[in-house]
């Protein structure tokens, strides 16, 4: 079975490689190969302390164990489940043991068996005995992080349709977020300390080597120094333990198909009469506030821009640099863009009781006062909180300047992105349990992110300005600007998205009824046009931009020579500074790049159909 299961994925893989998502993939792989270059180069390093290296390579491991805990609700549902096969007559643990060799078959496993080579090149250093042990211990460790993450991801579809699942989705989908963009930070903490002379405490190393996945660090240190009890011990547990962990896969393949949650509200409270929520406005923002509190896809939305604020912030914390901690505020006024630019999407098809109502302004308005009131307490209190304890006293003008201009502009951008870029998405009851399996709003994120920056940016130079010319009065005009500034923004945008709901309701209801996300058409039926180039130039485009560019180009200003991975970090500042604006140039032009295609796309639609209706005639 595992042979036909194994052929099946192949044919799935093979004809979903198409556009955006092929390339996402090809971006995907390249990285997950450095990666894995980055390991096992690692395990071959000369350090001043011969253990630090069995503790870094058990801590990387333990990275890669996360990376398949959380990649599957990242990526959403495996291509082959077990719902797919709920009515063939195929025993439940035979139904598991094909599934796990067809696991086996992807990108993914291929590039962390690739890493997990580091385990042999490192027991290799330590003779030929280790070297022999370790061959068969890293085949061990990739089974048992693929058996992992299917059970770990089967346990989740229990919770993720709750709102407490909900929550720890966004803490999980942000911290990757964190690691992915941030997670330089740890490896130039370790650099610039002397762990790499001293070596770990005893606690951090024996929490290290206790998790399973550095079970094979321990297998091979312990034959290289000639304990073989303990040599042998350490792989046979972790083969006990993949064993249970087949045995738990299997039985949670077996059970039967589960209710969804139902969040009920409250029967007996009676209807507001009065006060600010009352009208059809108020309507809008109670029915809302509810949405974002019951919705499990809404409370992913709101959870994902705290967190990752926080672990933006926090992680320089690891080589004690408090410069981030006042920007936490409008850091999850900022994400929050992106992370609500698709409300309508989210809603699927019940747009239509807004169009039969008559009631479009109201409820963008309505939107825009509830994303306020959901997101406003968060990023007030961390910009105080964090501004506070950052000590650096010299940026509250600058925080309480950049909140409320991201807040409105964000209000604004949120229901314009939604109404003139709607993303399909499905409707409420029947979502997948995951609520990360959503509309792809990938692309417009990107966009937002750096078209969020610009309300604030009126506000800011009037501070630059004040702290420029030392007039305390024109930096904290930045203050009442950054209002007037995101009111107005809110208030155009909002208008804009009203009327075009207005004009454009019924069009956007059928797509919202007929649209595929995976497979976007023209409306002649022709085929969307360079998907796969537009997907390269948003992955590779954040990629010079934002870690190749604008991360080393501030740190060669400021003085700071943390390498990591930044290439410009590597010469000389004479030449690093043109190497980062070159990056920045090239992360912008292919943005601009994506942008091109995405608004080609759209010109050619009604030009095609026309071509199609006059053909018809």
């Amino acid at each position: 079975m595992a042979g036909v299961l194994i052929r099946m994925k192949l044919s799935i893989i093979r004809n979903s490689m198409t556009g955006g998502r092929a390339a996402w993939m090809l971006v995907g792989a390249v990285l997950g190969l450095l990666f894995a270059a980055a390991t096992v180069w690692l395990s071959l390093v000369d350090l001043p302390n011969d253990d630090v290296l069995g503790d870094l390579l058990a801590g990387v491991f333990g990275m890669w164990t996360l990376g398949w805990l959380i990649g599957p609700l990242w990526g959403g549902s495996a291509v082959l489940r077990a719902d797919h096969f709920t009515l063939l007559p195929v025993p439940r643990r035979r139904l598991a043991v094909g599934l796990l060799g067809a696991a086996f078959v992807g990108i993914t496993t291929t590039v962390t068996a690739l890493g997990f080579v580091a385990l042999i090149t490192y027991a290799a250093r330590q003779g030929l005995g280790p070297a022999l042990l370790a061959a068969p211990v890293a085949a061990l460790q990739l089974v048992f992080v693929v058996l992992l993450s299917r059970v770990v991801h089967a346990l989740f579809g229990v919770v993720a349709a709750s709102r407490l699942g909900a929550a720890v989705t966004g803490v999980l989908f942000a911290a990757m977020l964190v690691l992915t963009q941030s997670g330089w930070m740890i490896v130039v903490a370790v650099m610039y300390s002397d762990v790499l002379e001293t070596g770990f405490s005893h606690l951090t190393t024996v929490v290290l080597r206790a998790i399973p996945s550095s079970w094979g660090v321990v297998a091979v240190d312990a034959a290289g120094r000639g304990d073989w009890p303990l040599a042998l011990a350490a792989p046979a547990g972790l083969a006990l333990l993949c064993a249970l962990l087949l045995l738990v896969w299997s039985v949670e393949l077996g059970t039967p198909r589960r209710a969804r949650v139902t969040v009920r509200g409250s029967a007996g409270r009676a209807p507001v009469g009065g006060g600010p929520l009352a009208g059809t406005t108020g309507a809008v923002v109670r029915k809302e506030l509810r949405t974002w509190w019951r919705d499990p896809l809404r409370t992913t939305t709101a959870v994902v821009p705290v967190v990752w604020a926080l672990g933006t912030v926090l992680l320089p914390l690891t080589f004690d640099a408090r410069i981030l901690l006042p920007w936490a505020g409008p850091a999850v006024a900022l994400f929050a863009i992106t992370s609500a630019c698709n409300l309508y999407g989210q809603d699927g098809t019940a747009l239509w009781q807004t169009l039969t109502t008559g009631t479009e302004r109201a409820d963008v308005r309505g939107r825009q006062w509830a994303y306020l009131l959901v997101f406003a307490p968060p990023a007030v209190v961390l910009g105080v909180a964090c501004t506070w304890w950052s000590g650096l006293a010299w940026t509250w003008p600058w925080v309480a300047a950049a909140v409320p201009a991201l807040l409105g502009g964000g209000a604004g951008l949120i229901v314009h992105s939604s109404v003139f870029g709607l993303v399909p998405g499905p409707d409420a009851h029947k979502r997948p349990s995951n609520p990360l399996e959503r509309a792809d709003t990938t692309g417009r994120s990107n966009v937002l992110f750096w078209v969020g920056l610009l309300p604030p940016a009126p506000a800011l130079a009037l501070v630059y300005l004040g702290t420029r010319l030392d007039l305390a009065w024109l930096t904290w005009a930045g203050v009442p600007a950054g209002v007037l500034t995101g009111v107005a923004v809110a208030w155009a945008l909002g208008a804009a998205a009203a009327r075009k709901l207005g004009a454009d309701g019924s069009d956007l209801l059928h797509t919202m009824r007929t649209g595929r996300p995976a497979v976007v058409r023209t409306a002649a039926g022709v085929a969307r046009r360079g998907g796969t180039v537009e997907g390269l130039s948003w992955g590779l485009g954040s990629i010079l931009l934002i870690p190749q560019g604008i991360v080393p180009l501030v740190f060669i200003l400021s003085g700071i020579r943390a390498r990591s991975w930044f290439l410009a970090m590597y010469v000389r500042p004479a030449l690093g500074v043109p190497i980062a604006v070159a990056s920045i140039l090239a992360g912008v032009t292919l943005y601009a790049r994506a942008l091109m295609t995405r608004v080609d796309n759209r010109a050619d639609a009604p030009a095609a159909a026309r071509d199609r209706d006059l053909e018809s005639v």
